[in-house]
């Protein structure tokens, strides 16, 4: 069969194809052999919270230090194995099928659903919403919850789009209202963010109403 005409599954990270198990060898690993480790939610949940009180406010450096270098990682990996499956550089990737891929590579290694709201973009800043986490602890949101508790999460999405923009990007949590079901995260430049952080999330969240203003 011509190779033109062989056809091309329209997911590339389906659990069925994507993820393998060897029961005999106790490995779990991608199609193309990158091992994989499911860490018990238990566990993701513990490290922030003891590091946090071991290491008080030096934690929440030290997690969004360890989620940007998790979330450039895991991106470098995502966008290997899109190229590999599609045989087409990223670049000549139209955004629709791109961002669907993305969307499907969060939801096959169980960190949630992402959605990016571009209408601020022209004052540089992407909106990112993340429907059911798999990194943040929504059993730690309290009353006088700040924007760092998602220090992991917001680092694992400057990794991210710090990798695929090929910028130096900071995130920060914005609004955690509807969490766990929802998180709201600010993507931008470092001095940026850390205006917003320095200037609006020090009295608390943003509300959605509230970003046109920013």
């Amino acid at each position: 069969m011509p190779q033109s005409t062989i056809p091309i599954a329209a997911n590339c990270f389906h659990p069925k194809s994507y993820v393998k198990s060897d029961p005999a060898s106790g490995l779990l690993s991608t199609r193309h052999g990158d091992r994989l480790i499911a860490v018990p939610e238990l566990l993701l949940r513990s490290i922030p919270k003891t590091l946090r009180a071991e290491a008080g406010e030096a934690s929440y450096l030290a997690l969004y230090t360890f989620g940007e270098n998790w979330g450039k990682s895991f991106g470098d990996r995502v966008l290997q194995d899109i190229y590999t499956y599609y045989r087409q550089p990223i670049m000549e990737t139209m955004a629709a099928e791109f961002f669907v891929s993305v969307q499907e590579a969060w939801a096959v290694h169980g960190l949630g659903k992402p959605s990016i709201d571009f209408s601020l973009a022209k004052r540089g800043l992407l909106v990112v919403t993340i429907v059911n986490s798999g990194i943040s602890d929504p059993q730690q949101i309290e009353p006088d919850t700040t924007y760092r508790l998602f220090s992991l999460e917001a680092g694992f999405l400057a990794g991210w789009f710090s990798l695929i923009t090929d910028k130096d990007l900071r995130a920060c949590a914005s609004n955690w209202q509807a969490a766990p079901t929802s998180l709201q995260f600010l993507v931008g430049a470092k001095p940026q963010i850390e205006s917003i952080e320095r200037s609006v999330l020090k009295q608390g969240q943003i509300d959605p109403s509230m970003l046109d203003s920013l």
